[in-house]
């Protein structure tokens, strides 16, 4: 009788250590196909917090490095437009100051092509990027600019500023009244300025039409630590540019509002004013060069620093995938040696023990 339990129990250990073995080889088989430990945390004991600590400062990374990363190709879009822009300015440069003047056909051409600047401009000053406009600083989701065509829009506002002008002289300007034009009391450079007294007249508000809280766009780069940058298009640049085609659109008007000599000066004076906000846009372009220049800086040390914290958590998870084959192929020798006794125990009849009952 003793003998029957002892072989009973015989057969048990050996299927729960069958049964361990093919558990330990399960795992060991999962470490080798993915190369991680299954149980990292398992040996650490009172290091297990540090493992969590590394973990923790690696999607810290993985977020900073997602900002910086969108941040960069934002500013790459951003200085594409900026080079459209630049580009456009310089052809409508050259037309202004090569361009025909002094005849009636002649200053219509050439304030049909700024007004075609202007709308390009305009069109690479709502450009996009994943869906968030950049040239509208923190008000991402907003237009910046309206239509030159719009009610209440850029051309509407040069039209009302030329025919206030007509109207207090009561007669169509000439040369002499060019500056008072430009410079005078809610004269174009108000409109420019947003010093206007009709506030609807302004930069802000008939070109300009996104929120402004008046602080530069912030990239985040580490903890507390910030980058700015400002590509809006209410900046200088943006806004010299625009009053210089402007004037160039009033060429336009009809001789009873502007005759030839107004005509020629207004050319003059817008040619120069574009000419300055030529100097402006490469100064912005140089300045956002600046600061992708310190972004890509602050990417590289970024990739840097989350390659050593992934090297440190591969240290503590990284699994011996050669100790593991050899473990591997010991556990499957010893287990093939269980199924053998086990069978050999399981063939086991009462014949077998009666030699030693009848002895």
């Amino acid at each position: 009788m003793i003998d029957r339990i002892s072989t009973l129990g015989s057969m048990l250990q050996t299927r729960y250590q069958i049964q361990s073995m093919q558990t330990q080889m399960n795992q060991i088989a999962t470490e080798i196909a993915s190369g991680r430990k299954t149980d990292p945390l398992g040996p650490l004991g009172a290091n297990a917090a540090l493992l969590y600590q590394l973990h923790t400062q690696s999607d810290q990374q993985t977020t900073l490095q997602t900002t910086v990363t969108n941040a960069l190709q934002q500013l790459e879009v951003t200085q594409t437009a900026m080079s459209s822009i630049a580009s456009t300015a310089q052809t409508i440069a050259a037309q202004a100051i090569n361009g025909p003047a002094n005849t009636a056909e002649g200053t219509t051409v050439l304030a049909n092509e700024a007004q075609d600047a202007m709308t390009q401009i305009v069109n690479q000053l709502n450009t996009q990027y994943a869906g968030n406009s950049l040239f509208a600083g923190d008000a991402t989701t907003a237009t910046p600019m309206q239509s030159i065509d719009a009610a209440g829009g850029p051309l509407a506002t040069v039209n009302s500023v030329l025919a206030a002008a007509v109207s207090t002289k009561g007669s169509a300007l000439s040369q002499s009244d060019i500056a008072n034009l430009i410079n005078g009391p809610n004269g174009l450079a108000s409109v420019f300025s947003d010093t206007n007294t009709n506030p609807a007249l302004n930069y802000s508000g008939s070109f300009y039409t996104a929120p402004d809280d008046g602080k530069p766009t912030t990239v985040l780069i580490g903890t507390n630590q910030t980058l700015q940058y400002n590509v809006k298009a209410n900046q200088p640049a943006f806004r010299d540019l625009m009053e210089g085609l402007s004037m160039l659109s009033m060429l336009g008007a009809p001789s009873s509002q502007l005759d030839d000599s107004a005509k020629a000066e207004l050319q003059t004076q817008a040619s120069n004013l574009i000419n300055q906000a030529q100097g402006e846009l490469t100064t912005q372009q140089g300045l956002l060069g600046a600061t992708q220049a310190s972004l890509q800086s602050v990417a590289d040390q970024q990739q840097t620093a989350a390659n050593a914290t992934q090297a440190q958590i591969l240290k503590y998870e990284q699994a011996d995938t050669t100790a593991d084959s050899t473990t591997l192929t010991a556990l499957q020798t010893q287990l093939e040696a269980s199924y053998s006794i086990t069978a050999e125990i399981s063939q086991l009849t009462l014949t077998h023990y009666l030699p030693t009952l009848t002895g």
